[in-house]
């Protein structure tokens, strides 16, 4: 009986310090609007070297921005090491705050399917941390044009009635 419960122990002291490797999938954005997914991770024990990948499709071009956040009541429960890589570059340090973290991108990416790699090792157990995509029309260059054309037409009426 000692050795079961002995074995059960260790095979639990395993799985807490084994590895998370979780795809997951935000959907497909239509950015012709604003378009948005939220997701979160799975809560995690002590000790779990995490890996998850965050997956989402763009319909078209759009400004694009992913966030992932951890909040943690203490310090110890943060996720060291929290880091997230896009298409080969590296999100860079996490952005602490008042018992949270950040991780964030924005750029503009092209239609096409995308991974975001997340990592790092939690700290104790029961920790989670949550991803948000969003994205947005990229404006084309004819709006630009359009909006110093009519810029121009503002200030030749302006400087026109300041001459009468």
């Amino acid at each position: 009986m000692k050795l079961k419960s002995v074995l059960a122990t260790a095979v639990l002291a395993a799985a807490s310090f084994s590895a998370s490797a979780t795809v997951h999938n935000l959907g497909v954005l239509d950015p012709s609007g604003f378009d948005s997914f939220t997701g979160a991770s799975e809560k995690f024990g002590a000790g779990v070297a995490i890996d998850d990948t965050w997956t989402f499709t763009l319909l078209a071009p759009s400004s694009t921005s992913f966030a992932a956040v951890q909040t943690f009541a203490v310090t110890a429960g943060k996720i060291l090491n929290f880091a997230a890589v896009l298409n080969s570059t590296s999100f860079g340090a996490p952005v602490p705050g008042a018992g949270s973290q950040t991780l964030s991108w924005i750029g503009n990416l092209a239609a096409g399917t995308y991974s975001v790699n997340v990592t790092g090792t939690t700290g104790l157990s029961g920790a989670t941390y949550g991803a948000t995509v969003s994205a947005l029309p990229v404006p084309e260059p004819e709006t630009y044009a359009m909006m110093l054309g009519g810029l121009a037409l503002l200030g030749a009426v302006a400087r026109r009635k300041a001459q009468k």
